[in-house]
């Protein structure tokens, strides 16, 4: 595989599992040094570099909690220190993938679901991205991907009501920020992943797993690695015509 992101320095948030690690270990197999984040699952984050160094690739595990300021800035704070220090405060690519979800009735939820939603899934990757996106325009080239959700598009169920308000409001961060940072050489991209078969989602056999299924007119979840290599692209120079963009990727689930 050719390493088109050879000499970058990646950070991915929420990347101990799921969708975060398989983006982790695709940009790592295309040549860029990763920050793997991680808030509570350290075997897990050591899992993912473990994997990624297997294979040749460079990735370092930092624990931040995204849902709290301290949190944010802790990591910040460990991009200077990472890999010795040896991309002198740069960043190149920023992947917001950390977030939550909290499934039941909209008027049944608590000041906490609110605070637990909007903290981690819309405060965390502004915060974050606003303290490091002055990195990428100092060096005069970055990406930043937001990790959404095909909900920030449409509501197709009921129950995901609070879900869907960070996810809609993630889908207009990335498009208003795409016009301020583009001009600048950083683009600013969003991916809405659909039914995706991870940990989290519905289990085979369970209604809403079969449901999810029904939905897609592939007939089928998707694979973490699908969502990974749509990263990969939108962090990759290929895509420097590419900006403001929330990439849908749902096996035509919102068709």
């Amino acid at each position: 595989m050719e390493k088109n992101l050879e000499n970058k320095l990646a950070l991915v948030t929420g990347a101990s599992r799921g969708i975060g690690a398989a983006m982790a270990i695709r940009l790592a197999r295309e040549g860029a040094s990763v920050i793997v984040n991680y808030a509570a699952s350290p075997a897990r984050a050591e899992s993912v570099v473990d994997e990624i160094r297997r294979a040749g690739g460079k990735a370092e595990a930092v624990k931040a909690d995204l849902s709290t300021l301290e949190g944010v800035n802790d990591l910040v704070d460990a991009v200077d220190s990472v890999f010795e220090g040896a991309f002198n405060g740069r960043l190149d690519i920023l992947i917001n993938n950390a977030g939550t979800v909290d499934f039941g009735p909209f008027l049944e939820s608590s000041d906490d679901s609110y605070d637990k939603h909007f903290n981690l899934n819309v405060r965390g990757p502004i915060e974050l991205t606003k303290k490091l996106a002055p990195r990428m325009l100092k060096a005069g080239w970055g990406r930043i991907v937001n990790i959404s959700s095909a909900f920030g598009e449409a509501a197709p169920m009921a129950g995901v009501t609070m879900y869907i308000a960070t996810k809609f409001a993630l889908h207009g961060f990335t498009r208003g920020l795409s016009r301020e940072l583009g001009p600048h050489g950083v683009t600013v991209n969003g991916i809405q992943p659909g039914p995706i078969a991870t940990e989290l989602a519905p289990q085979p056999g369970t209604p809403g797993y079969d449901a999810n299924k029904a939905l897609t007119s592939v007939g089928r979840y998707g694979k973490v690695e699908e969502i990974a290599a749509a990263a990969a692209f939108l962090c990759s120079t290929e895509a420097s015509f590419v900006n403001g963009e929330n990439l849908t990727v749902d096996g035509g689930w919102n068709a």
